[in-house]
């Protein structure tokens, strides 16, 4: 019989580590004797990561694991984040060389309105430990591809630290040391607005043949589809493969994740092709189409919008408008099925989702049209059964996000949407794990934040370690209500823009959202002109993620340079929230400079305050009179 905790079997232990809510507890634990420290360092932090975030696929760095889960768990709670504008700096390279001309490290552009960035990215580690990353970005700026390679950890560091000048520093290095190489690729004839690119995929590491560069495919509006080639190491670039679409506009574009990838593409307004990425004949450039079909229906009308593969042999296709306006397709080793696997409407078979209760839409009516401008596939976990493909998010022209099970016979088995902004078409959707999802909307500005809770999600979630809140109305239609209220987030186009325009709106719709992995605390956002990082972390958090170790520390203490660690260039914008609530409960909350500790919003982020009447706001125009909008005109279309 076992007289103390430390003589208890390495079974029983895992089981009560299983049962621990916080990454603290587990660390106390391992402070209380040689034994139980020796477990936990070994298999008590991966026990904990398995059973508080079950869906997230990480490499085995259990205890950095648990500390940058638990602390980006947190920030995502407290709505903690650093948003900031990224733009290629003076050191970028472009290629290939010599082709096109820039002007003062901005290149110059006559069109009306500006690009509408589509981005990609990934992350992947270089082994050693938690911080050794490299992280991959490629944005669609017009007609040129943006591309950054940030690399992170102790061999980074190294580098900052051998750099001859604080010159090679400050071009080459950010405040945390990381190391970032900038390219920006244009080939010589394409035009801005006629060759605009319109889909960006980045193959990941086990799918390309070149490992020190970058492959990309990129399609465009005139009708280019074509894989190139980038390395950062040599500055060198080419085009290694392009793919036939006799000329037709690529809408949308998707690769799958397999080692030997197949590429899907949306041509012209009804057709999809699927081609074999990496098929060409050393003595071919071109690539043809494999397979090719109509999803648009004989007579009917209505175009493509989106493309995107749920898994390696099932394609979705969103388009419209149209009754039935999503289709997903089997691929087969002949190449795509002529008819479709399933057909999704807008409403469900199932009473629960049909009865009076639902969201009132207008033109929510049987048989009504609707468009699908955006999917986007939810990963499997082993606590939940199925497959890979089985689960996925479509985002609506009536500004609901439907959450489709092929499992089950009812067109969706969960709907989510923005009671303030109810009837914004969502235009861009990012899940992160099965934790939570965002959507970007097609008005406003708004990047919308909603609790996604499913069998096999995160059982971590810091908010419920803190006194309960209120309920809430948001329209989550799902077994398990989130415990806070899901946010909105405003952002806004005025802001430094790569192309110089200042002639357009005050608003743009959120093009595209990305994020390098479900443990990566960044995420990207486009929006017309401009891309967004957001940095997810606390400004005053003692121990933020590791990969922020380097640089300035101690952001904490009180006499601690908050600034020079999270905004040394003073280019983080200061932006509004609003909490899904009830429309009549609407409270709007604005953040104050990087440093400011305002502190006025319990169990926020120092950061953030109320509103006050009749102030400018962060985003550079009246916030009260964004807000009365919401208010007075919730379905305007």
């Amino acid at each position: 019989m076992c007289s103390s905790l430390a003589q208890l079997p390495p079974e029983l232990l895992s089981h009560i580590v299983s049962h621990l809510e916080t990454a603290q507890s587990l660390l106390r634990l391992s402070l209380s004797c040689k034994n139980l420290h020796a477990y936990i360092e070994k298999d008590g932090f991966r026990v904990f990561i398995q059973h508080q975030f079950p869906s997230i696929r990480i490499p085995p760095y259990w205890k950095d694991a648990a500390h940058a889960l638990t602390t980006l768990s947190r920030a995502w709670d407290r709505k903690s984040f650093i948003a900031y504008c990224i733009e290629p700096g003076p050191a970028a390279v472009r290629l290939p060389r010599g082709r096109h001309k820039v002007e003062n490290g901005r290149r110059q552009r006559r069109q009306t309105m500006g690009y509408q960035p589509v981005v990609d990215s990934y992350e992947d580690w270089l082994g050693g430990d938690w911080t050794s990353r490299r992280e991959v970005l490629a944005l669609g700026a017009g007609a040129e591809l943006v591309m950054r390679v940030k690399s992170k950890g102790d061999e980074i560091e190294r580098e900052w630290q051998q750099a001859r000048s604080r010159e090679e520093r400050r071009q080459k290095f950010d405040q945390h040391h990381h190391k970032s190489d900038w390219v920006v690729y244009k080939e010589d004839g394409y035009k801005d607005g006629r060759d605009d690119i319109t889909s960006v995929s980045l193959l990941r590491p086990i799918q390309k043949y070149v490992d020190e560069s970058e492959q990309i495919v990129i399609g465009r509006a005139s009708g280019w589809l074509e894989q190139i080639r980038i390395s950062t190491i040599d500055a060198q670039s080419s085009i290694m493969t392009r793919y036939s679409t006799q000329g037709r506009r690529v809408q949308s574009a998707t690769v799958n994740s397999t080692p030997e990838p197949l590429l899907a593409a949306c041509l012209g307004d009804e057709n999809v092709a699927i081609y074999s990425v990496h098929s060409v004949r050393s003595s071919e450039k071109t690539t043809k189409q494999s397979s090719e079909v109509s999803v648009i229906p004989s007579g009917k009308a209505g175009r493509t919008w989106s493309t995107r593969f749920l898994c390696h042999n099932r394609l979705a296709v969103g388009l419209g408008p149209s009754t039935e306006p999503l289709h997903v397709y089997d691929i087969h080793p002949s190449g795509i099925s002529k008819d479709p696997l399933r057909i999704f409407s807008k409403h469900s078979a199932d009473p629960k989702m049909m009865s009076d209760d639902r969201v009132d839409v207008p033109g929510n009516s049987t048989g009504s049209l609707s468009s699908v401008y955006s999917i986007s596939p939810i990963s499997s976990s082993s606590h939940v059964g199925g497959v890979e493909g089985d689960l996925f998010l479509s985002g609506w022209y009536d500004g609901i996000i439907r959450l489709h099970d092929l499992r089950s016979p009812d067109s969706c088995t969960a709907i989510f949407q923005d009671p303030i902004d109810a009837s914004s078409a969502i235009y861009s959707l990012l899940p992160l794990a099965r934790s939570r999802f965002l959507a970007g909307s097609a008005r406003h500005s708004i990047v919308k934040v909603f609790d996604l809770r499913l069998p096999g999600s995160k059982a971590y979630q810091s908010s419920n370690l803190e006194p309960p809140q209120h309920s809430t109305g948001s329209s989550h239609r799902s077994s398990t209500a989130p415990a806070r209220p899901n946010w909105s987030l405003f952002l806004t186009p005025h802001m430094p823009s790569y192309y110089r325009n200042p002639y357009r709106s005050a608003e743009s719709p959120v093009y595209s959202l990305s994020s390098p992995s479900p443990c990566s605390p960044t995420f990207f956002a486009g929006i017309e002109n401009n891309l967004v990082q957001f940095d997810m972390t606390a400004m005053m958090d003692e121990h933020p993620d590791p990969v922020w170790r380097y640089g300035p520390r101690r952001t904490g203490a009180r006499d601690a340079d908050v600034s020079a660690k999270w905004d040394p260039g003073n280019r983080a914008k200061r932006l509004a929230v609003y909490e899904q609530v009830d429309i009549g409960s609407m409270r709007l909350k604005e953040q104050g400079d990087v440093g400011c500790r305002i502190g006025g919003v319990e169990g926020w982020d120092e950061r953030w305050g109320d509103v006050r009447g009749g102030q400018e706001g962060p985003v550079g125009y009246d916030l009260r009179a964004r807000s009365a909008t919401l208010r007075n005109h919730p379905s305007e279309q």
